[in-house]
């Protein structure tokens, strides 16, 4: 009786202590499930599979074996100067060749390959009728190749802690290798998806995979010999102000590119008559205005170093000729959705037509943009000639402030003109079949390398006149470029070249403008009442709930008697 008594007095008492413990978890896990349900459902889903598939279980039991075999080998290689050498610098490498493969390789390619089997197999078009936007998707499945590069880190991380103990390599230099290696692997996974959203079709996505493959393979050389190569000879500086300035130059290169590709990726994922081409070129002009800052302080911190105007030109000409390829590609027609969008006013129409849809428009938006980049150039290099007089071009001997500019108006005068040719070569083909948008930008480049392969060619089959320049070679524009920084003067062939290449930019410029005159004339169409009234519509379900709009306002009388 006693025991029973006893145990009867006790279970009430033990009651209380249980029942907090009981609610804590109740309340995690339902907090737990409030965050599920509200986390993307595409990440949820790529996690569930990615992390339950035979290549995952396979890669990390590998990557484990062998940080574990490293490690016994390591140690053993290392002998008994471990106690008192600084080898963890040794150690440290081999551990970022096991982590740099599923990094470089394994994640990119399996985000590559999860996109690219929807689009083949056809499930794709389950997720397009859902209420999920295409960002939402890239999104998500980036987000599960974040969590399978967290998983990787999580394992070698105890590997990595272990050769800082051991000496010859410091903690900001370990955090500075692996958080390069994560943005890469990100960016890497990115591109991934991006390309898996080029083609539907089976035996072009065949031909993607090979050559991402390649391309991956060759990042993973990249990051293996700088982290092996580069980084034992010249260790980061972390005392150096102007390692933090090309740090920051790489990041907000890095961050704006992705955010083009990120874009570009959902766009290629939405409906056709969706608009997507504006984000994308509002992008590409944020990016150009950062360049433009960068630049702009940086001349001034050089004093007025005339190789930074004609890097800024080369990386502006660079940005801009791969853009615009991509934009000739677009398609022509602008559908309803998009016509009900188009600028109203006349301001309007000047300064945002040239973000419409289209290739006439997305040339023009180029050449403007290569305007005010070739303006921004010669403002720079005026205050530069105004403050610093006595500077000259240090990296090709004495080459004048004015050469400067006439470098820069000479390549932008080449790329308008080669998209020009390549926007009309594009519009003569899509009168015969459809041409998508890499077959488009594929037209573009074998263009440019016949205008530069068959002069050249020709060029140096004349034995005669094989080391110097020719008018022969004005098609080609890396030859004349590289020939107008190389004289440092204003010879009778850069003058031609000067007078020619401009006049030919000009020429192909008026064969482009009934395009760009005909995209001028879209002007925008009313709204049909029945997409009003679904406008109005989704507008009320997306609206908040009537109530107080902060706490010193009355509640409305009807919630009160609710």
């Amino acid at each position: 009786m006693a025991t029973l008594e006893h145990a009867g007095m006790g279970q009430p008492d033990a009651a209380p202590l249980a029942g907090p413990r009981t609610g804590r978890w109740e309340r995690i896990e339902q907090a737990l499930v409030w965050l599920g349900d509200r986390i993307n459902p595409i990440l949820v889903k790529e996690t569930r599979q990615a992390l339950k598939s035979r290549q995952f279980v396979v890669t990390f039991t590998l990557v484990l074996l062998l940080a574990w075999a490293w490690s016994i080998f390591g140690v053993s290689f290392i002998g008994p100067s471990i106690y008192y050498a600084a080898r963890g610098f040794d150690l440290f490498q081999g551990y970022y060749v096991i982590l740099a493969v599923p990094l470089m390789v394994i994640v990119p390619f399996g985000a590559f390959r999860s996109l690219a089997s929807e689009r083949e197999d056809g499930t794709y078009e389950l997720l397009s009728i859902t209420t999920l936007r295409p960002r939402q998707i890239v999104a998500g499945k980036l987000g599960s190749a974040m969590l399978q590069m967290l998983v990787y880190f999580s394992a070698i991380a105890p590997c990595i802690a272990f050769t800082y103990m051991l000496k010859g390599i410091d903690v900001p230099t370990i955090l500075y290798v692996l958080y390069y290696s994560f943005i890469g692997s990100l960016g890497l996974s990115l591109i991934g998806l991006m390309v898996a959203t080029l083609t539907p079709e089976k035996h072009w996505q065949i031909v993607l995979s090979v050559v991402f493959l390649f391309g991956l393979a060759m990042a993973l050389w990249s990051a293996l010999a700088l982290v092996m190569g580069a980084l034992p000879s010249a260790p980061p500086a972390f005392q150096d102000r102007t390692f933090w300035i090309i740090n920051g130059i790489i990041q907000t290169a890095y961050w704006g590119y992705f955010a083009l590709f990120y874009c570009a990726a959902a766009a290629q994922l939405t409906f056709a008559s969706d608009n997507r081409s504006t984000r994308l070129r509002q992008i590409m002009v944020v990016q150009q205005a950062l360049l433009s800052g960068w630049v702009m302080w940086g001349f001034g911190a050089a004093e007025g170093e005339l190789a930074i105007i004609i890097i800024y030109f080369m990386l502006s000409g660079i940005h801009w000729s791969l853009m615009g390829m991509f934009l000739n590609g677009e398609l022509g027609d602008i559908s309803l959705r998009v016509k009900r969008q188009l600028p109203q006013s006349f301001l309007g129409r000047v300064f945002f037509t040239w973000f419409n849809p289209g290739p006439a428009t997305g040339w023009m938006f180029t050449v403007a943009n290569l305007i005010c980049a070739l303006l921004i150039g010669a403002g720079i290099s005026g205050f530069g000639r105004l403050f610093f007089p006595n500077q000259r071009l240090a990296s090709f001997g004495s080459m004048p402030h004015l050469l400067v500019v006439a470098f820069g108006f000479l390549e932008f005068a080449y790329i308008i003109a080669y998209l020009g040719l390549g926007r009309l070569a594009v519009g003569l083909a899509r009168r015969i079949s459809p041409v998508t948008v890499s077959s488009a930008v594929s037209v573009q480049l074998l263009l440019v390398l016949a205008g530069s392969g068959i002069p050249l060619s020709v060029h140096w089959m004349m034995p005669d006149i094989r080391r110097d320049y020719s008018l022969l070679e004005i098609t080609n524009p890396f030859y004349s470029l590289y020939e107008v920084a190389e004289v440092h003067d204003f010879i009778p062939e850069v003058v031609a070249l000067m007078i020619l290449v401009p006049l030919a930019a000009a020429g192909v410029a008026l064969l482009n403008l009934p395009g760009v005159v005909a995209a001028v004339r879209q002007v925008r169409l009313a709204k049909p009442r029945r997409v009003e009234e679904e406008d109005l519509q989704e507008a009320a379900l997306r609206a908040p709930p009537p109530g107080p709009s902060s706490p010193f306002d009355e509640e409305p009388v009807a919630a009160i008697k609710d």
